[in-house]
């Protein structure tokens, strides 16, 4: 089975209405992120999820062009900020990003788990309105990036990403545990699997959330 057909399978399964998106160039990216960040729809649901899978630089994703500066991460995160997209206020928005970095990104040697949480001191609000409810535009992101070597992506025969991979069977297979549970498991699977690898088939993964609730996925 096409990979893609099975993350839309798992996601399908877990009670999410799943559209998908092949072989965007950076102008189709910006324009669908867009159009996708303004959706009306979003106040119906409980929560959304964003899967990337492209080549890209260390901060950045190319999709399908080959001489383009690319989209930077940090800007596909600001889209869907609460001040950006209030319809997501408060509201989970999950991102799962698998980037193949080229020669010109930088690539670490190891993979780590990192959690961020708004800081109450430093965050900016504006003033509160009496009776208004007061979410800091950077809460409850889950931001799970992926890192690995083009040379994987330009094989004969690809393999499918072994973080998207376990990733799928997670949530498969263990749906009653928590996203921030099964995202330390993937990440236990991606570091046994880089101690037994060559540098230039290695994953490097980062966390990074400000959710505020414990967040499962599945609706059953």
């Amino acid at each position: 089975m096409f990979f893609p057909d099975i993350l839309q399978e798992t996601f399908t399964s877990l009670g999410y209405e799943v559209k998908r998106f092949l072989h965007l160039t950076v102008e189709n990216i910006m324009h669908i992120l867009g159009q996708v960040a303004h959706m009306p729809q979003h106040q119906d649901y409980d929560s959304f999820v964003c899967i990337l899978v492209s080549r890209g630089g260390s901060q950045s994703v190319f999709g399908v062009d080959q001489t383009h500066s690319g989209v930077p991460l940090d800007h596909i995160r600001r889209m869907f900020m609460a001040d950006a997209c209030p319809s997501l206020s408060g509201k989970p928005k999950v991102f799962f990003i698998q980037n193949y970095v080229t020669s010109e990104g930088q690539l670490e040697d190891s993979s780590f788990l990192e959690v961020d949480r708004p800081s109450v001191k430093s965050a900016e609000f504006k003033v509160r309105q009496p009776g208004a409810c007061m979410i800091h535009r950077e809460a409850d992101f889950f931001w799970s990036l992926c890192k690995a070597d083009v040379s994987l992506l330009e094989r004969s025969s690809p393999s499918p990403s072994l973080y998207l991979k376990c990733l799928s069977q997670k949530l498969g297979k263990e749906r009653k545990h928590s996203l921030l549970e099964l995202h330390i498991e993937l990440n236990s699977k991606v570091y046994d699997w880089n101690k037994r690898v060559s540098a230039k088939e290695r994953y490097c993964v980062w966390l990074q959330h400000t959710l505020r609730k414990k967040l499962i996925l599945s609706c059953k």
